[in-house]
């Protein structure tokens, strides 16, 4: 009964004190005590007696001087190996012989102390279950020992030496020994060993030290990116392939790679498009929407041939996240020119893209994670040779009606919508006679008063005015409010450089319609074209005061 065993008040403390003597005697003893404290430490209950008669400690002891009598074995081996090269003719056959018998000695030596240390590396494990324990281990730089472990070809200390290496490295405080160069660089090449156990302890070990910047830096001079895109090819490996593709993601260096690597591209959006559930898993979703904010690697995703397929998939499941790629392939100005063209292409049968996305945000409106990402994508379609003429016979008009009533949307559904509709008025077609038709650009109006707290919308609304300035019909329906300009000019004296200065550019447009504005705006005052004239006169002389204001102090202070 191992529980009598272990309450014996000398067993454990005789076993303890015997090994500490006979460590550097005999392995084979060292192997049948060491064996006997690894049968205690499977059981949590035992753990308290080990540590009462440090039966870690000497465990601990023992791994340390393995480690440093290997060390000095090798060191001593591969002196003799140079003496023998240096001899070089002189060399003679009892030479060799004598180095022959020499190596088979180490390899022997090394094979018994490959299992010692194996035995104690699992017993340590077992103890360091413990917070505090695991502690002291790494205080007596047990990281530094299980890294230099990692050039050994013994299949279960490998196995043994990462599964420590994993549970260690999830601490930020152990990373100072473990990240080392040479660790890491140990670490990839067992990635990509043929013994699917490693790799994928190997693999583990990388993803918790990939948090640090510095260490997926120092990862990509190591080549692991592409070591990672050919395991996506092996189901065992994909899901921790994607969790540190997705680290490496996160900067843009690691990105660029991914252009040097399209099938690697392509597989991704294989993956996507043929993911099992309705809604792309977290992991690959996360490392596709990354890539896609990079412009190359974006060009290289609609350029594969299954881009047309991921629309399809994103028409057909709504996924929001999935919705956030295309707004992301979107809003690259070349990629955008080059998605379109490419789902209008007859052999993608999606030149309906647009109509289809109108429809799926119609049957949206209760979901805005979606809402929001199918309307950036419309607002991301910024050719003047898009038309939009089909997709406002098909409701985008009354849609966004139904979204920019106060207190309807959230901010962020506001800001696409209006985005849209300044894509809308820049058009080369006649969509502007819808926008003209529609209570819209009353709306805007309503909305510039509304929102005038925040300055993204504010700025996002004036631009959209003045776009739509350019049409006669919108032109003449915004003139006929009496606050449009008086309200423009208050925007144009704001705190914030970007406000003021998208209502300068609209009062300047304003001016340039010196006709529509000679209507006064009382008996005695001057028409709003003179106002607005004057005003940017006054602006004008401001910035020329302040300006040499600024210079005659920059004067003073030289």
């Amino acid at each position: 009964d191992m529980g009598i065993l272990a309450e014996h008040d000398t067993l454990l403390g005789v076993l303890s004190r015997e090994l500490r003597e006979s460590l550097k005697k005999s392995v084979e003893l060292s192997i049948v005590i060491v064996c006997t404290f690894l049968c205690f430490s499977h059981f949590s209950q035992f753990h308290s007696a080990l540590m009462r008669h440090q039966c870690g400690d000497v465990t601990m002891r023992v791994l340390e001087y393995e480690s440093q009598r290997h060390q000095v074995r090798r060191d001593d081996l591969e002196r003799r190996r140079q003496a023998l090269q240096e001899k070089g003719d002189a060399l003679t056959s009892e030479d060799r012989k004598a180095f022959s018998k020499d190596e088979k000695k180490y390899r022997m030596q090394l094979r018994r102390q490959n299992k010692l240390m194996h035995i104690c590396l699992v017993g340590l494990l077992n103890l360091a279950e413990d917070v505090v324990v695991e502690k002291k281990m790494v205080n007596r730089k047990i990281p530094l020992l299980l890294t230099n472990l990692l050039d050994r070809t013994h299949v279960e200390l490998l196995l043994s030496a990462l599964q420590f290496l994993k549970k260690l490295s999830v601490f930020e405080e152990n990373k100072e020994q473990l990240c080392r160069p040479d660790a890491l660089a140990r670490l990839v090449q067992l990635a990509a060993n043929n013994n699917i156990r490693i790799a994928l302890l190997a693999l583990r070990t990388l993803f918790n030290m990939s948090f640090d910047e510095a260490v997926r830096a120092s990862l990509v001079e190591s080549g692991i990116v592409r070591l990672l895109v050919d395991h996506l090819r092996n189901p065992p490996f994909r899901h921790i392939c994607l969790r540190l593709l997705y680290h490496f993601s996160m900067d843009d260096r690691c990105k660029s790679l991914m252009v040097y690597y399209q099938e690697g591209m392509l597989m991704l959006l294989q993956l996507v498009v043929h993911f099992p559930e309705p809604r792309v898993g977290k992991d690959l979703i996360a490392l596709t929407i990354n890539l896609s904010t990079h412009a190359r690697v974006a060009e290289v995703m609609v350029a594969s041939g299954a881009f047309p397929h991921v629309m399809l998939r994103v028409l057909k499941t709504r996924d929001p996240l999935l919705c956030k790629v295309i707004r992301h392939v979107s809003s690259h100005r070349d990629t955008m020119e080059a998605m379109h063209e490419c789902l209008q292409e007859d052999r993608a049968r999606m030149s309906k893209w647009m109509v289809d996305l109108v429809r799926m945000a119609q049957n949206g409106v209760d979901n805005p994670d979606l809402l929001v990402e199918v309307l950036g994508t419309l607002a991301n379609m910024s050719s003047p040779e898009i038309g939009w003429g089909e997709q406002c016979e098909a409701g985008l008009v009354d849609l966004l009606h139904r979204l920019l009533v106060p207190g309807f949307s959230e901010d962020d559904v506001v800001l696409e919508c209006i985005a849209l509709i300044a894509n809308i008025a820049l058009s080369n077609d006649d969509a502007g006679s819808h926008l003209a038709e529609s209570r819209l650009p009353g709306i805007l109006q309503e909305l510039l008063i509304e929102k005038s707290d925040d300055d993204e919308i504010v700025t996002q609304l004036l631009f959209a005015l003045r776009s739509l300035l350019s049409h006669c019909e919108v032109r003449d329906t915004l003139l006929q409010r009496d606050n449009f300009p008086p309200s423009i000019m208050r925007l144009a004296r704001s705190k914030s450089p970007a406000v003021a200065s998208q209502a300068t550019k609209t009062l300047q447009v304003l001016a340039e319609f010196n006709g529509e504005l000679q209507a006064d705006s009382g008996d005695d005052s001057p028409s709003w074209a003179e106002q607005i004239r004057l005003f940017l006169f006054e602006q004008h002389n401001a910035c020329i005061r302040g300006g040499r204001r600024a210079a005659t102090e920059r004067a003073r202070a030289a």
